[in-house]
């Protein structure tokens, strides 16, 4: 159930939605996200009371000093080393794992992101079998020889291997299609959010107040998204220090769709900014619609988009297919050491293994 947004903290304002977004993605350091405050708010029109401000790169101090009027700004930047902290040890493992444009030695020498967590089990299974039957062989000569062993390798080679070639192949072309589209699909919360944000401040100026509110939720939704696609079973207040006060914080994580909830925040706001009373001309008035609608609409988008996170999330491969595939491997897997085993010697066990650990999670 959405309920209302109790009020804000005075000592925890907002914060702009995309440096919080991009934060979750990749690491900031703290004086970046400085100088990328200052250059939107400079360049929407946020005037310091002071040009020391914008001269080379400003301390954290001279920052808040000189943009009083706006405390979003003055908020993000007061707390921007603990929340940049905390996302930067949030996502270390992400941040430390090599590129897949770092190069040849580092992406064939690497152990982390190849999940060998999920394939230790089924690996140590076909590996033992593998040196069991490596064994036997040595020491009771199982009489395996290349003449009986011609018909089960030309089925081996063409039946099986070609199989799971298939199989393999559409499995690695979805699971890209899948990284891509979850890729775009972020893009689009980042990119709609920072117009969103433009927009805000520039159209939003007769009520600071509420545009400030507004800019504090959809900053919010970007981390929630975040969160809630992780399935994070808490969401630590430090990683929205200067966006949420505490308690928003953990009435945001009781909501059971999180994003919902900061966009119908966000949505609330909107509706104060661009509110249309009596008194208002008839231009201002139709003016103020029609920029109500755009934002609407832009706020649509990112609301669609975290809906198709959701969707890549909860819609794993089908179970039949999955099935087929790791029945196929195991065969396969298992098969190894009796139609080469005898040609390979005690090199069936390192070669299992290894063919075993390229499968990956396949299996």
């Amino acid at each position: 159930m959405i309920s209302e947004s109790e009020p804000r903290e005075a000592d925890e304002p907002s914060s702009r939605s995309q440096h919080s977004s991009k934060s979750s993605q990749h690491s900031r350091k703290s004086h970046h996200g400085i100088d990328a405050a200052v250059h939107v708010l400079v360049k929407q029109g946020a005037r310091p009371h002071t040009d020391a401000s914008i001269l080379g790169r400003p301390s954290r101090k001279v920052v808040v000093e000189c943009y009083e009027d706006f405390p979003l700004l003055q908020s993000m930047i007061k707390y921007e080393e603990l929340r940049s902290k905390f996302l930067d040890d949030e996502g270390k493992c992400q941040q430390r794992c090599p590129k897949s444009t770092s190069g040849w030695v580092r992406t064939l020498f690497i152990g982390k992101g190849r999940a060998l967590d999920w394939i230790f089990f089924p690996w140590f299974f076909i590996v033992l079998h593998a040196s069991i039957f490596a064994v036997v062989d040595h020491f009771y000569a199982l009489g395996f020889t290349n003449n009986s062993l011609d018909d089960w390798r030309t089925l081996f080679t063409f039946a099986l291997n070609a199989t799971l070639g298939f199989l393999l192949v559409f499995r690695l072309n979805r699971a890209a299609a899948r990284f891509w589209t979850a890729r775009e699909l972020w893009g689009t919360v980042v990119g709609v959010s920072r117009n969103l944000v433009s927009s805000l401040l520039v159209h939003g100026e007769h009520d600071p107040s509420n545009r400030d509110e507004a800019i504090r939720w959809i900053a919010a939704f970007a981390l929630a998204t975040k969160d809630f696609i992780r399935g994070e079973a808490e969401y630590s207040p430090d990683g929205y220090a200067g966006i949420l006060s505490k308690s928003q914080v953990q009435l945001l994580e009781r909501n059971n769709h999180p994003p919902l909830y900061a966009a119908f925040q966000t949505r609330r706001h909107l509706k104060k900014v661009f509110a249309i009373p009596e008194e208002l001309s008839t231009a201002t008035a139709i003016a103020r619609a029609q920029q109500m609608h755009l934002l609407e609409t832009s706020l649509d988008k990112v609301v669609v988009a975290c809906g198709g996170l959701e969707r890549i999330k909860g819609t794993p491969l089908p179970l039949v297919y999955v099935s087929h595939l790791r029945t196929f491997l195991l065969i396969n897997l298992l098969l190894l050491p009796y139609v080469f085993g005898s040609d390979w010697g005690w090199y069936t066990i390192p070669l299992v293994a290894a063919a075993c650990k390229c499968c990956g999670r396949t299996i």
